[in-house]
């Protein structure tokens, strides 16, 4: 799995609290070693703005920052920080991951990141830094989502950067599914649209999204699913064949594999 969806599907999957946002110019030709001896007691988002540096974690893992890289990661590790001849600025995000998760040990190490740099991310650490030092509940809430907006909107340039083979070939495939999911779709009928065989065809769409294209479809059916049972319009049946199901016990057997829940009960809780 590419580098930036292992990070996407770590955040996705695992509860986590913000904490400080910071932005921090650096002078050139400095040696900076405040970490050196106490470990980090947070996880970071380092984004590069301007200038450059070499993060050096436990000693051995180096990792230069500059404009279009980032670090993500980098929980209890050691860190000495070398500043490059036109100084440094970045921004940093603090933030801690529930530990119980599985996915959580992947913030344990530091993991570089290249992207597309674009303007916006700019404008969204400043959003950031400026909802931070606002007190309250609803700027607590409002920084969180601000951090999941700027952490999606890296990872989505990073796969910009990284652009896989046949990464537009898997991205004219999910515009497909989207408009056709309500259709029979098998792994063999999306392959032949490109004449290639089902199982290298499953294999470059889970190399660009993380999942196979049958588990795609399959998440947003359930997704459809969902909005539709949640107007409490319509029977689970008819919910079924809505999204491509004509039995509804196999579908009620995906979606409380997805949810939790059966559909029945969504419906229940609507009614009520």
């Amino acid at each position: 799995m590419e580098r930036y969806n292992q990070l996407a599907q770590a955040f996705a999957y695992t509860p986590i609290h913000v904490y400080g946002v910071y932005k921090s110019k650096l002078e050139a030709n400095r040696l900076y070693r405040g970490h050196v001896d106490q470990p980090t007691a947070y996880g970071g988002i380092i984004l590069g703005l301007r200038g450059s540096a070499r993060f050096t974690f436990n000693g051995s893992n180096s990792i230069e920052v500059n404009q279009g890289k980032a670090i993500i990661g980098g929980y209890q590790m050691r860190l000495a920080l070398e500043v490059g001849e036109t100084g440094c600025e970045y921004a940093l995000i603090h933030f801690l991951a529930d530990g119980r998760t599985p996915q959580a040990a992947l913030f344990q190490k530091a993991h570089q990141l290249e992207y597309l740099f674009e303007p916006s991310i700019l404008q969204m650490v400043d959003e950031l830094i400026q909802i931070d030092a606002e007190p309250g509940e609803i700027a607590a809430l409002q920084k969180k989502a601000l951090f999941y907006q700027l952490l999606a909107h890296v990872l989505r340039l990073a796969r910009l950067q990284q652009k896989p083979k046949n990464s537009e070939v898997m991205e004219e495939t999910i515009r497909y599914i989207h408009a056709h999911y309500h259709e029979p779709i098998t792994l063999g009928q999306l392959a032949a649209r490109y004449d290639m065989t089902p199982k290298y065809f499953s294999a470059a769409f889970r190399k660009c999204t993380g999942v196979g294209p049958i588990d795609y479809v399959i998440h947003c059916r359930m997704k459809r699913a969902h909005q539709l049972l949640m107007t409490g319009a319509f029977t689970v049946s008819a919910v079924a064949r809505s999204v491509g199901y004509q039995d509804p016990y196999y579908f009620s057997r995906l979606f409380k594999k997805q949810f939790g829940v059966a559909p029945s009960y969504v419906l229940l809780e609507m009614k009520k």
